[in-house]
């Protein structure tokens, strides 16, 4: 009896070791934090061609393998962008950390084909010193429309504040600005639309680069001190990223 006892005891010891070693995959997200679906991207919109801030031609279909966060946004843009870039610059500190910056890609995607040239995109880069897996994009004016209708991502050119903001990156004063939708939307490997986050960011008293910082407008600055209550943050905006890699990533300090 004391054998048996005794064989118990190292099964029940051998189950705890087990489970403590154990690891468990992160599950989906919450139904608040943005919208779950598995849609294949149609071939016309994966493979629309696409161009980098080094005049490279792409397209979406290019990051298949990799998890993408796709999100809309111009370089002149004096409210959400900035501060969009700002918590892409944490979130891909998260992936990184984490050895998973092979694995995933950041993509921002122009609404303002007209003045995002290669040469503007990579001026855009070089404030956030952007990592090779965060990739600033542009293309045609019909390929845009396309590929943001697709996405159901609006937006639309408007009149300039007055006084015209003046661009950081030439000094000149701004001719028009673009409103437009804010989204998060992620890709898995195989090339799905997985998830949707649609709102503005909450950088959580991160600051963006010291010339976008300039450049925030009244309403920027608004999103920046007061952020909505159903703003995005980046522990929020991980968590489609843990899903969909399997592995529990965590914002950087």
């Amino acid at each position: 009896m004391a054998n048996w006892r005794g064989l118990l005891a190292c099964l029940a010891g051998a189950a705890v070791l087990l489970a403590g070693c154990g690891t468990s995959k992160p599950g989906p997200p919450p139904a608040s934090a943005g919208t779950a679906m598995d849609w294949q991207v149609p071939a016309a919109i994966a493979n629309a061609p696409l161009t980098d801030d080094t005049g490279r031609t792409t397209s979406l279909a290019a990051y298949r393998g990799k998890t993408v966060v796709l999100t809309d946004f111009l370089t002149l843009c004096q409210d959400v962008c900035p501060l969009t870039s700002a918590n892409f610059a944490q979130m891909d500190k998260a992936v990184t950390a984490a050895h998973l910056d092979g694995q995933v890609q950041f993509i921002e995607l122009t609404v303002d084909p007209q003045r995002d040239t290669p040469a503007r995109l990579r001026a855009y880069r070089k404030l956030f010193n952007a990592l090779p897996n965060w990739s600033l994009l542009t293309a045609s004016p019909q390929v845009i429309t396309q590929v943001w209708k697709y996405f159901g991502a609006w937006y639309q050119k408007g009149p300039e504040d007055s006084p015209a903001g003046i661009d950081w990156w030439t000094g000149r004063p701004l001719t028009y600005d673009v409103d437009h939708q804010d989204v998060l939307v992620y890709l898995d490997s195989h090339g799905h639309e997985r998830f949707l986050i649609d709102g503005p960011p909450n950088t959580q008293n991160r600051l963006p680069p010291a010339k976008l910082d300039q450049f925030l407008n009244d309403l920027g600055r608004t999103h920046l001190n007061h952020p909505a209550s159903d703003a995005w943050t980046v522990p929020q905006a991980l968590q489609p990223l843990s899903w969909l890699t399997g592995v529990n990533l965590h914002a950087q300090s």
